[in-house]
């Protein structure tokens, strides 16, 4: 029985830390017609000089992506981005509130570096392609609410997602190495194996997918001077 409610609260928590460790999702964490988009949206916090510089890079980003999928032209250079995101916790509970996750550390700061190739890229928004980003590393720094003290865990992840006709359609997170303290190591790991095992979060990996490729696509439009992929 224990077995079966640490699993469970580890596939809640790995589910909470796969949306804070993949900054490249920032703002499309709420899919149409979830319970969380029909609520009254929040006053937008004031960004602190970091958290505008990581924004401003995680936009760098998002243009060069979404440019490769409105333009569906496979030559050029591939997507190699350093990007992070600090996650107050307040925003953490407000994504995860309404996708029975659990959140049980305070402010959390991850950091990876996405690479993508440009022709699966290209290919993903014509014909349809499974695309492997590979093996990439997903390191956060996760502070405990009570200590005042934080956690440095680095998770390995080597995703898949197939689309067709320029949306995803399946993914597969593929959780590798974990390094992280015991405790943090005791909660992880037992949702990542379960995920492995059972696929339980690659329908979240399409919506948010899905979102980023559409929604945050159309508002870049200008920036990208290339028709919107929005549809």
């Amino acid at each position: 029985m224990w077995s079966r409610m640490n699993a469970a609260l580890g596939r809640r928590c790995v589910g909470a830390l796969l949306i804070a460790g993949l900054p490249f999702y920032a703002g499309a964490q709420t899919p149409a017609g979830d319970p969380a988009a029909l609520a009254p949206a929040k006053p937008k916090h004031v960004l602190t000089p970091e958290e505008a510089r990581e924004k401003a890079q995680r936009k760098i980003c998002k243009i060069q992506i979404c440019g490769i999928f409105a333009s569906r032209a496979a030559q050029g250079a591939d997507i190699d981005c350093p990007i992070v995101k600090t996650w107050r916790e307040s925003d953490i509970e407000d994504i995860i509130s309404g996708g029975k996750l659990d959140w049980p550390w305070g402010k959390a700061r991850c950091a990876t570096r996405l690479r993508i190739k440009r022709s699966d890229l290209a290919a993903a928004a014509a014909a349809g392609i499974t695309v492997k980003l590979g093996a990439h590393t997903l390191a956060c720094s996760l502070d405990l609410k009570s200590e005042g003290e934080s956690y440095d865990v680095k998770v390995g992840i080597a995703p898949e997602v197939t689309f067709a006709n320029g949306r995803a359609t399946a993914a597969q997170i593929n959780w590798g190495a974990i390094d992280a303290p015991l405790l943090a190591y005791g909660v992880i790991w037992p949702g990542a194996k379960l995920d492995n095992s059972l696929n339980v979060l690659g329908g979240q990996v399409v919506k948010m997918t899905n979102e980023f490729m559409g929604r945050k696509c159309a508002a870049l439009k200008d920036e990208t001077a290339l028709p919107s992929t929005h549809q």
